[in-house]
């Protein structure tokens, strides 16, 4: 038995690195909420399973597979070493129908790997999400595995986890999957599946014997179509063909869920639809929120050409806020106007009443004491920035957040500092 053959819990312990800061996970959320992931939004299906190395049968390794659909004949899945925040990408499968693997050369096709006895055998699942009915969920993972059965994959490997490699090392490695009891014997000898997914059914919540026998009706899979018929007469009927496209596992969750949902679990998806919504709304509204700054007016703390800025949606109406902090407001003069100024003076404090736009500052002998209630606002570019210079100090109640740092550009994320100090006078 190999050294290798037994598969591990995921654990990034190993990966080298120091452990991200507070400010790196602040500044990608914001750039997270900014920039466009649209590949990746296509995902549409998690599918867990076993891998085996083709040189080496003793050895496999859990696959958490994220897969996006192509076409009807054609997915692509990205594949971690588990469902959690800090998974390993470890490698990729693509997925075709039987209808395309026929069209692949003979010496293609030894690449590719089935996945019937996955099927059938419980080991392939599609993890519940959370909050759905558990009689219509199965009901769709059974019609989604009765799709997988025939198709086929081709998977490589280039993070051997299961060695403890602390980085991706070595060619990567080609994947197949077990096609038989006796395959799983070689990996688990004694043990058989039932050691092979007893701590992964646990992690689930799933039985994969279970599973195994609803998946008793799923018929036999033709193996390796087109080796017996020449390509261009596969498959001659086209009604044949389309009853071989695998269909996307939303829409069988949603058939099943008409289907085997009451009414109170209808209901109860409503609800938490709308939870998840409210409280997507109580972030984005009272916690922190992402906003674009154009203009010349804050350069060269912000470029005139737009950042997107991180607003800490704590400090409204003022909260927390002192002299040299830069705040978004709701503009004093233009209705429905967002500003961004640096805070000058706070209740109290007396500022110099310098000319708006120019660039002169303390020049002028009158002062005025800002009042209750009340900030002194001002650009860092001041010939170029219309502020309290100009409407004069504006009510704490129209700061609607503080701009805490700058997420896009990627190249110029930073937190805004306040590096300014209120002067101290002798009087």
């Amino acid at each position: 038995m190999s050294a290798y053959a037994k598969s591990v819990t995921p654990d990034t312990s190993a990966v080298p690195g120091d452990p991200r800061t507070a400010k790196s996970r602040v500044l990608e959320t914001g750039a997270a909420m900014v920039q466009d992931f649209t590949p990746v939004k296509q995902i549409c299906a998690h599918l867990n399973a076993f891998h085996i190395y083709a040189e080496d049968p003793t050895r496999c390794v859990e696959a958490n597979h994220y897969c996006t659909h192509l076409t009807e004949d054609t997915r692509q899945c990205l594949i971690y070493d588990s469902p959690k925040t800090n998974a390993r990408l470890i490698g990729i499968e693509y997925m075709v129908s039987p209808r395309v693997f026929a069209t692949l050369p003979a010496d293609e096709r030894r690449l590719w790997h089935t996945h019937e006895f996955e099927v059938k055998s419980g080991m392939l699942i599609m993890p519940a999400p959370t909050g759905v009915p558990t009689a219509a969920w199965e009901a769709a993972e059974t019609a989604e595995m009765e799709d997988i059965a025939p198709i086929y994959g081709k998977t490589y490997h280039f993070w051997q986890v299961d060695r403890g490699d602390p980085v991706p090392m070595g060619p990567p490695q080609l994947m197949g999957s077990f096609t038989s009891a006796e395959s799983v014997d070689v990996a688990r000898p004694g043990g058989g599946l039932k050691a092979l997914l007893g701590d992964r059914d646990e992690r689930f919540g799933v039985d994969h014997g279970r599973k195994a026998k609803k998946r008793e009706g799923i018929g036999a899979v033709e193996k390796h179509p087109g080796r017996s018929c020449p390509r261009d007469l596969w498959p001659s009927n086209l009604q044949a063909s389309k009853q071989l496209q695998p269909r996307y596992p939303m829409e069988h969750l949603f058939r099943s869920a008409l289907r085997h949902s009451s009414a109170s679990a209808i209901a109860r998806l409503a609800l938490n639809g709308a939870g998840v919504f409210c409280a997507c709304t109580l972030v984005w509204e009272h916690l922190v929120t992402v906003q674009l700054s154009e203009g010349p007016s804050m350069y060269p703390t912000f470029s005139p050409r737009g950042d997107y800025l991180l607003i800490s949606r704590i400090h409204r109406n003022g909260h927390g806020i002192g002299v040299g902090d830069v705040v978004r407001f709701n503009h004093p003069t233009f209705l429905g106007v967002h500003g961004a100024k640096r805070v000058l003076g706070m209740p109290g404090d007396f500022v110099c009443r310098d000319q708006p736009f120019s660039m002169e500052v303390g020049k002028e002998p009158d002062m005025i004491q800002v009042p209750e209630g009340h900030v002194f606002l001002a650009g860092d570019n001041l010939p170029w920035s219309r502020d309290s210079r100009n409407y004069g100090p504006v009510p704490m109640g129209l700061i609607n957040g503080k701009i805490v740092a700058r997420v896009w550009p990627p190249s110029k994320m930073e937190w805004v500092r306040n590096t300014m100090q209120p002067a101290q006078l002798d009087v």
